[in-house]
């Protein structure tokens, strides 16, 4: 299976030490993440969707940002809609 990733990661930590390359990191930190929450449902299931039958890639990676927010988890400046 090929991995799936992101045009671009999505850098978290308080100096986006971290990369989240696509839906299996995203699923990754998600579960180190506290559970709960409609954005992170959205992002699981966004994910999940993204691996399992190739749905909607960067749909998956505007859910795991808005997860991350919502958790107030640091995000990149250049990842965060303005």
């Amino acid at each position: 299976m090929q991995a799936m990733i992101w045009d671009r990661p999505v850098r978290v930590g308080e100096k986006g030490e971290r990369y989240i390359n696509g839906p299996q990191d995203a699923l990754q930190y998600l579960s180190e993440m506290p559970q709960g929450g409609w954005f992170y449902e959205r992002a699981r299931n966004r994910c999940h969707a993204a691996l399992e039958r190739g749905d909607e890639l960067q749909l998956s990676r505007k859910a795991f940002i808005g997860a991350a927010i919502e958790s107030s988890f640091p995000v990149s400046d250049d990842d965060v809609p303005s």
